[in-house]
Order: C-alpha cells, then structure tokens, then sequence
C-alpha cells in the first residue's frame, strides 16, 4: 500500500512540474507577444514620423531638382527626393579627387603645380612648377574649389580617373561616374561628372570619417597656405552660408552650367545626430536658400531615434 502511495505521489509531484513549466512557457508567450506589439507599435509611430518629415519637407518650395537627407547618426535616410537620379554635380566632384589623392600619400608628401593645371579654368594665382604640401593643397582645393589643385592632384598620380571610378564603386556610389578631377563640364552638352544625391552623401559621410584633419577644414570661411617656395596664398570658401548653419562638420559646394548649383553639408542637429544633407540641380543662390529651409525644418525635429 505504501509503495502504491509513493508511485501516486511521485506522479503527482510530475503533474505540478508540467503545470508550471507549461505557466511559464505561458508567460513567456504572453511578455513576447506583449513586448513584440511594443515594439511594432513604436516601429509604425517611427515611421508614421518619417512619413510626416517626408510630407513636410514635400511642401517645402525649394529650386532643387534632387534632394538626399541621412541621419548619419542612426544610418537611416529621412527624405527624398530624386535622390537616385543621375545628374551633374560640378566642383562637388573634388571631394572624390582629395580622398584619391590622399589615399596612400604621407603627410609629408609633396604636390606640383604644371602649367596644364594653371590652365584649368579659374585664376588661383599659382605658379609653375610651385609645390605644396599635400594636406595644404588638399584644403585649399576643398575650401576654394580650385580647379588647378585638383588637376595637380591628377597628374601627381597614374590612372588617376581609373582609381577614383573605382574608389567610388567601392564605396557604394553605384550612381556616379567621373569623366575628369574637377567636375568641370567638358563641353556645352558633357558634363565632367555625373553622381546623385543619395551618392554625394555616401562620398561627404566617407571622405569625413576617412580623412577628418583634411574635410573638418572644409568650414573654415577662408584659408592661407604657403607653397615651399615661400610665397603665400589666400583663398575665401564657396560656401557663403557658412555661418548660418548650426554645428556645421563638412561643406562642398559646386556650380556649372550643366550642373546648376549644387551644395552638400553635413551638421549636427538639435538632438546631437550628425545629418548629412545633398541639394542638386539648384541655382547659384538658390542653393543656399534651399539648404537654410531644409536646414529650418530639420534642425529642431525629434523622431524618436
């Protein structure tokens, strides 16, 4: 009788285990099902934010036919508009030339101006055969958009054109082919480059983290080198919104008349993320005033990231 007891209450104690383990597993189902609602709610509130930036910035009146915003931040693109269409993008193209320039090059490393880069179009009052250090040049290109600094670039290097197409592939710029260093047109229907604005920014955001002593210096309002042969040269940036721009990291500008007016910015936001922002196909001026309203709108925004 007591061992018929014993197998009872031995079966008994394996029916309260089950129900407890089975409770649970209940409990579990009921927090992950609870927790994944959570979490989609917030996912849709999210994008529900973005949707709503989207609308906003839609009925923005800007020139520009293409624009490109990326919360550099949270790795996540919050407007668009053409951001995918081939376009021209002028000068915004040496950004790519200084990163090709810099790749593989010492600090110490010296550039040469040739009288074919004297001949490139723009008076920066260089002289033959004069050299520069190649993170001064490299700022003075960037800042002062000369085109005799990128040409110098070019020639310093063989299959120039051949590294930067490649260097800009590698990067994720599936949109962007360059003809020349300079974003030039080549002639009255050619442009010197082509890109998008989804790609400007792939190349801004890069060419930052890859070389920040060279493209933090891309703000300044002007600069001054010295070549090694001892004369002096002063040059004011493109961008003449400069200051107008909170917390601005980054700047290039760009203008042809295939182009039109072009400008890519990175700034750092209200909220402490790093947003890069690509205009295309703008005006001369109307590319700053469509950056200062994207800027108006973005700047105080919070979507929950």
């Amino acid at each position: 009788m007591m061992k018929i007891f014993n197998k009872f209450d031995f079966s008994n104690k394996d029916n309260n285990l089950l129900y407890f383990i089975l409770f649970i597993f209940l409990l579990l189902g009921i927090f992950f099902s609870t927790e994944n609602n959570r979490l989609n709610n917030e996912y849709i509130r999210q994008e529900n934010k973005f949707l709503e930036i989207q609308k906003i910035l839609d009925g923005v009146l800007i020139e520009a036919e293409a624009v490109s915003v990326y919360d550099v931040t949270i790795s996540r693109k919050i407007y668009s508009k053409n951001d995918e269409t081939k376009m021209p993008i002028a000068s915004i193209a040496k950004i790519m030339t200084v990163v090709s320039a810099l790749n593989n090059s010492k600090s110490s490393d010296l550039v040469s101006i040739t009288l074919d880069a004297i001949r490139q179009e723009g008076d920066y009052q260089f002289f033959v055969y004069e050299k520069f250090n190649i993170i001064d040049l490299a700022k003075f290109t960037l800042i002062g958009s000369s085109n005799d600094g990128a040409y110098a670039f070019a020639e310093n290097k063989t299959n120039f054109l051949e590294k930067i197409n490649e260097k800009a592939k590698k990067i994720g710029m599936d949109n962007t082919l360059f003809f020349n260093f300079t974003g030039l047109d080549i002639n009255e229907t050619t442009p010197g480059v082509f890109s998008s604005a989804s790609d400007v920014n792939i190349m801004a955001i890069y060419a930052s983290k890859a070389y920040p002593e060279v493209f933090s210096k891309s703000i300044l309002p002007e600069i001054s080198i010295k070549s090694k042969n001892g004369f002096n040269h002063n040059i004011k940036n493109t961008n003449i919104i400069l200051d107008k721009i909170p917390n601005i990291l980054f700047s290039k500008t760009g203008f042809t008349e295939l182009a039109k007016g072009n400008l890519v910015i990175i700034y750092k936001n209200k909220h402490g993320h790093d947003i890069a922002i690509t205009v295309l196909g703008s005006s001369i001026d109307g590319r700053f005033t469509d950056m200062e309203k994207i800027i108006d709108v973005l700047y105080n925004l919070d979507y929950g990231n």
